[in-house]
């Protein structure tokens, strides 16, 4: 009598246990399912709209994620029912989930490797930063390096394979939760696509339950794991170095940041009037002459840069220096760098400034300036 009680205190679960399994292996049947209409013929696919597409995907999540809650009910109940409760259902349960993530995270692998996801957009590439959406910012960020693409494919690929047995099954949990959470994050942060976000979310789930299984182990090395080194007797003393390493990092960073006051110029403002050595520039001069400036961008820790393009920034063309605005003395001091060991310093006098212009007159480098410049974007504008 004992040892069947042993037995069924060995194997018996909670109903919340059943449920997540069971709620994973619905979603894994629908969501493989959902990978097997994509590879319908292409004329199939462009007939349904977008709509359509999201109401297939819900579906296949929604139904067999129902399912698998009703089936974890009538689970727990005949466990009751019947006092016992074999091990093989779960085993059979959280193999499903370790394989179909497996297969899910590996297929976004490859899709990095084939250029299916992150690849080149001549498009993109034409559109001015500025205008670019979230979605549009990160495929253009990750398609920059192909190399660095792939490195993330191969982290999720090999992850993935270690999933595949239930002797690294922790290992492949512990290196792809970090990737899938980054990714996770992006997709929430950048307003990547719905399914793409869902799906992180469900991978990430999936993940922290696998790890979550073994979590009396994982609780003694990262809680419980001491050096075999021996301890330093500092008694009280180490506690206050241990804080004093946090805040000593804020405190330098603080005192950097504060050593360089926000100056009310930082933002984009448009030249609307300028004249060179007495000679006002004409609406092409700009063409011809990298000082004939259209825009000048204040940015912060006191960097700026004259423009000559009206149309977008030129770095090759561009000029750029730093800056100091004296409000009291009405001076403008620009930094430039002529050289990689020479440097010129051009202080010009303010004629006059409002948050809606800014007149200055002055030498710079070589030449005499008459500017007027109005504020395209300034930084409040943004917050």
């Amino acid at each position: 009598m004992e040892n069947t009680e042993s037995v069924t205190k060995q194997v018996r679960s909670s109903w919340f246990k059943k449920f997540i399994e069971c709620l994973f292996v619905g979603i894994a049947v629908g969501n493989t399912l959902s990978m097997i209409l994509e590879l319908l013929p292409e004329k199939w696919i462009n007939q349904l709209s977008q709509q359509v597409w999201y109401i297939i995907f819900i579906g296949s999540m929604a139904i067999p994620a129902l399912a698998g809650i009703i089936y974890s009910i009538y689970w727990h109940r005949k466990e009751k029912k019947d006092a016992i409760n074999s091990p093989i259902r779960h085993a059979w349960f959280r193999a499903i989930l370790r394989y179909w993530l497996a297969l899910e995270i590996a297929t976004y692998g490859f899709a990095k490797i084939l250029k299916t996801q992150f690849s080149h957009s001549y498009l993109r590439s034409d559109t001015p930063i500025g205008e670019l959406n979230g979605f549009s910012l990160t495929w253009h960020y990750f398609s920059h390096s192909y190399i660095m693409t792939v490195i993330i494919a191969l982290v999720q690929i090999i992850g993935s394979a270690l999933l595949l047995t239930r002797r690294t099954t922790l290992l492949g949990a512990t290196i792809l939760l970090p990737v899938l959470l980054n990714i996770m994050l992006i997709n929430i942060f950048y307003d990547i696509a719905l399914g793409a976000f869902i799906n992180s979310v469900i991978f990430s789930l999936g993940l922290i339950y696998l790890l979550s299984l073994e979590w009396a182990p994982l609780k003694m090395i990262y809680l419980h794991s001491v050096s075999q080194l021996p301890a330093i007797q500092f008694g009280f003393v180490k506690n206050v170095i241990r804080f004093l390493c946090i805040a000593t990092a804020f405190g330098f960073i603080y005192f950097l940041v504060s050593q360089r006051p926000e100056s009310p110029l930082v933002g984009k403002w448009k030249v609307v009037s300028l004249q060179k050595n007495g000679v006002a520039a004409k609406p092409d001069t700009w063409l011809t002459d990298s000082l004939a400036w259209s825009n000048v961008y204040f940015e912060e820790n006191a960097r700026m840069a004259f423009c000559a393009n009206p149309y977008f920034f030129e770095d090759k063309r561009a000029t750029y220096s730093h800056y100091d605005f004296d409000t009291l003395k009405k001076t403008l001091t620009f930094t430039t760098w002529i050289s990689d060991k020479k440097t010129d310093t051009s202080v010009v006098k303010v004629l006059s400034y409002t948050p809606h212009e800014l007149s200055w007159q002055g030498k710079f480098g070589k030449d005499s300036f008459l500017v007027k410049m109005q504020p395209v974007q300034l930084k409040t504008d943004t917050k």
